[in-house]
């Protein structure tokens, strides 16, 4: 199932092609100019003493990876869902609805962190992104595991909700979550310390703030990644029951 999606999105890509790399390119300029230039007059040192430039540049690579990640699973379950029935022939196939969701979700992940990394590459151009091997591996792995959790949590919005404005809504609430809310831009320290301890222990979070402990001290927090993969996995199963549960309606 997962080649076969996969040979879908490169189609995709492939008819899509310009409109693509325009994406590729944009957006990375617009986060420099939009989030870098301004905010690094204001935030001229992060806290760890690092240029903001150099500190915000993995962050950026969150965002921009999250932006990838929701179109494609807002089509696919709530999209094709709602509006074209879809997700009933999808059903079909023999396939559990366990594995229409991880594979639905891997595809996702995989273009996400994809995108992501040759955003990087653009980055570099324009601000300095300073990343041994290690940490680059490091980013890779974190991302990869946010990806999971925030892909997770828009299927499941994307199957709970059947009307566009709630959906839409909601999708606000989370978009504001994701920039502001995980340390990708502003770091926790400047928050209030009540706002402060809620933000550090909400699950999109936790990659991220793992990321940043292993570049400012090279330690790797084992625990938080056992958890965060199990978290994954239960929520995987939850979204299939959730999709069975649609079916049926």
């Amino acid at each position: 199932m997962i080649y076969a999606l996969l040979r879908r999105r490169i189609w995709l890509w492939q008819n899509r092609l310009m409109l693509s790399l325009v994406f590729l390119l944009v957006i990375p300029i617009i986060l420099t100019a939009m989030i870098v230039l301004p905010f690094k007059n204001i935030f001229v040192n992060s806290l760890t003493d690092m240029p903001f430039e150099q500190w915000v540049a993995p962050g950026l690579i969150f965002i921009i990876s999250s932006i990838a990640l929701v179109p494609f699973l807002y089509r696919e379950f709530f999209s094709l869902r709602i509006h074209r029935k879809m997700l009933v022939h999808v059903s079909m196939a023999p396939y559990t609805k366990q594995k229409i969701i991880f594979g639905y979700l891997t595809v996702a992940v995989l273009e996400a962190l994809l995108i992501g990394l040759v955003s990087l590459v653009i980055l570099s151009v324009f601000i300095p992104v300073h990343l041994s091997a290690s940490e680059l591996l490091m980013l890779t792995i974190q991302l990869i595991i946010y990806l999971c959790i925030l892909g997770n949590l828009i299927i499941t919005i994307a199957l709970a909700i059947d009307a566009v404005t709630p959906f839409l809504l909601i999708s606000f609430y989370l978009i504001i979550l994701v920039i502001f809310g995980n340390g990708f831009i502003v770091e926790f320290g400047f928050f209030p310390i009540a706002v402060e301890s809620i933000l550090k222990l909400q699950p999109l979070s936790l990659p991220y703030q793992s990321l940043q402990i292993f570049i400012t001290g090279r330690v790797m927090e084992w625990s938080k990644f056992g958890i965060l993969l199990l978290l994954s996995g239960i929520w995987i199963t939850g979204n299939s029951f959730l999709l069975q549960k649609k079916l049926r309606q």
